[in-house]
């Protein structure tokens, strides 16, 4: 019913749709109905090898397509063109049967336009194909002295035997087609079913081994049958058709099924012990079988390789079944004729359609009817062996009272074999806890040899790219000549970018091993969204790109949070954005999605007009070292982690980052925190780095590092905006300078021989001398601030700066503490 219900919706839908003018030099249909076989000689065909082109290039470009190769190749797509006309004064509906290809892709033009697109094929689901029952078909509805143009597309994924088999019928003439083969395929599926309830009755009345297993060789055989009739995948798995091919393997189970019935029917370890040994050893071998072409499926999609190997091993089990009916063929066991009636027809049929199966069909024409007559047969063996069964319950009577005596003496000795094998097993438990314990305390220090090395590693190379940096930022404030100008600006932006991956990588290292810890800090968040502005529209403009932010009014000025991280996540999807936006805008916006009990709930969205995403990689693009395209790196840059930091960023904020995209149109990323409101916020005043600059003049300053070259670099900056600048390469040099001199400032290095960083500022913060152990101290080092921070606090420095720096962050840091008060800074010691 659900089938005819279907057919006659789509006649309904049909005679509903709005056909198109006429096509010159096109066919009438209906000329093909009885005898298709020119019908594929009009297709004029068109090879995609690498299977990337669309229907939208197809019509702008207009390439050359030719009559049909005599061979399709399984590596390549291909496209058919076909023009029809319908001559009829009446609408006619027509089904073409194009082949049997795993995806099929009709599309009806006018005028070059696209005026309808219909899906078939083998690996399409049901509810994209108009035609819903019938793998192959594509509906064309003409109207009357009407033509269309059809570009079909073809592909194989699975199958590798893409063909043009073109075939016409009517619409009528396909219901009945279709109505005709689903009734014999259900009413078979049927039988099945009722034989299979009926036996599973009789062994829950009886508890006789025999109906179990027949019900399992039946259950095992419908679901064979459904696999092999297309009920499966056009019924059951009509949305996922991909997931038939796992039932590929079904035969090797319905094979086992059968064997572990037939050692049970005919009685084998009993009445023919010769033969039990190796038919067991066979059900384990179809199992295995079963098991690895499922595996081979899965993972090469090789369906050809198994359906070959299934074949044969079938007919090798259909010769191993005609050697045993011809080896007890004479026994006196009134089952064996039962097995041998049985068998003999459905091993003739299976043995003709294994040789001739198609898995593109899957069809099943003879077996089907073997199995009908063995079900029958095997079904009137069950009920003779009842009687048998019957009988020897009967003998068996008297034995039972001494069998009872047996069996609590074997429960007993079970009962003590199982507490023997309860405390072996608690045993190996135990030394595989002891095991584990020290598989875990292995990778503990491997990920702290791991965060060590990357400490090493971020030093080293940090200490010369503040060289480099510093120095490009030096040669660009002296007026270079034009040439060299553009050499700097070279410098500068690779430099930048190769920060950036280093920072990646460590950020990276240090989510994955759970080193970060979020800040719960009050910040400004309009001063921190100017500061993303005065980084990003600089850089936008430069890329031909507009860059704004909008932020709801509603959103309280202060609030408490991490905005360092904040910071790296936006930075991260605005650099994103801005990089994949060739032309356009992007944009920051941030709104209030809801204010009670001081929390505030804030959405955060960046939006561009960019190159876009295309669907199938909009989670890979979240997984590291990985990005959309294999080009990307090469034509972008980048390492591939900046999303996948992002995104564990963000879950650490009990939070998850969402996207939207279109090709060519755009992408969007958008997340939510939720954040606590400042209550008597004071408003952030911006400084200005000329008025910085004034102030920190005649300011005197002791830059401690064992490195010349940074030495260099902070000397000339501090000298340049008009400061008292001192430099010492070790601790011991520098606790002598102190006690000399007054010092307004210490930059600090960290990492030193003899006497670090650490050691001299405890040393400073020891003194009796308020005027002297009081001196802001901060800390400059290539480590990073998670690893450092602890130890920072212990020995009492006032802050960090990160090495390579920018000379404002150094302006700012200067002159934020050669301004500070003496009751400030005491009050944060």
């Amino acid at each position: 019913m659900r089938s005819v219900k279907s057919c006659l919706s789509l006649l309904i839908v049909f005679l509903g749709t709005v056909a198109y003018g006429a096509t010159p030099k096109a066919i009438d249909l209906r000329d093909f109905l009885k005898d298709s076989t020119e019908l594929t000689s009009h297709l004029r065909v068109l090879t995609d090898p690498t299977g990337s082109l669309t229907i939208g290039e197809i019509l702008d470009s207009a390439p050359q397509f030719g009559p049909v190769p005599e061979q399709l190749s399984k590596d390549n797509v291909y496209w058919g063109k076909l023009d029809v006309e319908n001559n009829l004064d009446i609408i006619k509906l027509y089904l073409l049967y194009v082949g049997k290809n795993d995806f099929i892709d009709c599309y009806f033009v006018q005028n070059d336009t696209i005026v309808q697109h219909e899906q078939s094929g083998y690996m399409y689901p049901q509810y994209l194909k108009s035609v819903p029952k019938g793998s192959y078909f594509i509906p064309i509805l003409m109207n009357a002295h009407a033509s269309q143009q059809l570009y079909i597309r073809i592909q194989d994924e699975i199958h590798n035997d893409p063909e043009f088999d073109l075939r016409i019928s009517s619409g009528t003439d396909w219901v009945y087609n279709i109505l005709d083969k689903h009734i014999l395929d259900f009413i078979f599926q049927g039988l099945f079913w009722i034989i299979l309830i009926y036996n599973l009755f009789l062994y829950g009345s009886t508890r006789a081994k025999a109906y179990l297993y027949y019900s399992f060789y039946l259950f095992c055989l419908a679901v064979n049958y459904l696999f092999l009739t297309d009920i499966l995948r056009e019924y059951i798995l009509s949305d996922m058709p991909w997931n038939t091919i796992y039932f590929i393997s079904t035969p090797m189970l319905t094979l086992v099924s059968y064997w572990v019935f037939v050692n049970e029917f005919i009685n084998v370890k009993k009445q023919f012990s010769i033969y039990y040994l190796w038919i067991k050893r066979l059900i384990w071998l179809d199992g295995a079988m079963f098991v690895i072409s499922l595996v081979v499926i899965h993972f090469t999609r090789e369906i050809y390789l198994v359906t070959d190997t299934l074949r044969v091993i079938a007919l090798a089990n259909a010769f191993l079944v005609i050697g045993l009916s011809i080896s007890i063929h004479g026994s006196k066991y009134e089952m064996v004729k039962y097995f041998i009636y049985g068998t003999a027809i459905t091993v003739i049929a299976a043995v003709i359609d294994l040789a001739l199966w198609d898995p593109s069909t899957s069809q099943a024409s003879l077996m089907k009817y073997g199995l009908l007559i063995e079900i029958v047969v095997f079904s009137l063996g069950l009920a003779q062996r009842k009687k048998i069964g019957e009988k020897e319950k009967r003998k068996a009577l008297n034995k039972q009272i001494d069998q009872l005596r047996v069996n609590e003496s074997l429960a007993q000795w079970q009962k003590e074999e199982l507490e023997k094998i309860i405390d072996h097993r608690t045993q190996k438990i135990k030394k595989k806890n002891k095991k584990l314990k020290r598989a875990i305390k292995k990778a503990e220090s491997a990920a702290r040899v791991k965060s060590d090395f990357l400490s090493v590693m971020s030093h080293e190379i940090r200490t010369p790219m503040n060289a480099v940096i510093g120095t490009i930022h030096l040669l660009l404030d002296e007026n270079p000549k034009k040439a060299q100008l553009e050499h700097l600006k070279t410098l500068k932006f690779s430099s930048e970018n190769l920060l950036i991956l280093i920072n990646d990588i460590l950020d990276y290292s240090k989510v994955e091993s759970g080193n970060v810890i979020l800040e719960h800090i009050d910040f400004h968040l309009r001063e921190l969204t100017k500061g993303l502005g005065n980084t990003f529209e600089k850089k936008a403009e430069e890329s031909g790109v507009k860059f704004s932010i909008l932020i709801d009014h509603n959103i309280p000025s202060m609030l408490k949070g991490d905005p360092a991280r904040l910071t790296q996540i936006l930075n991260n999807l605005i650099s994103n954005a801005i990089k994949f936006t060739p032309s356009g805008e992007v944009k920051l916006l941030i709104h209030l999605l809801a204010k009670s009990n001081g929390r505030v709930k804030l959405e955060f969205v960046v939006e561009d007009t960019g190159i876009g995403i295309s669907k199938d990689k909009l989670k890979l693009i979240f997984e590291s070292f990985t990005q959309a395209h294999a080009d990307t790196t090469r034509k972008y840059g980048g390492t591939g982690l900046g999303l996948a930091i992002t995104k564990k960023l963000i879950k650490l904020f009990d939070s998850q980052i969402l996207v939207k995209s279109k090709v060519n149109k755009g992408s969007k990323f958008y997340f939510s925190l939720y954040m606590e409101e400042v209550a008597h916020a004071n408003s952030a005043i911006e400084k200005d780095d000329a008025l910085m600059k004034e102030g920190v003049k005649g300011k005197r300053v002791l830059v401690v590092d064992d490195n010349e070259i940074n030495l260099m670099m902070a000397k000339k900056f501090l000298d340049k905006w008009g400061m008292i600048s001192e430099v010492v390469t070790s601790g011991k040099e520098a606790l002598i300078r102190v006690f000399d001199t007054d010092y307004d400032l210490i930059l600090m290095d960290l990492q030193m021989p003899e006497m670090d960083g650490y050691e001299v500022t405890a040393t400073i913060r020891s003194l009796d001398n308020d005027g002297l152990k009081n001196i802001p101290i901060v800390a400059v080092s290539a480590d990073t601030y998670e690893n450092v921070k602890t130890k920072l606090d212990e020995v009492g420095m006032n802050d960090f700066l990160s090495k390579p720096f920018n000379p404002m962050e150094l302006l700012t840091m200067v002159h934020a503490y050669t301004h500070l008060d003496q009751s400030k800074i005491q009050s944060e010691q």
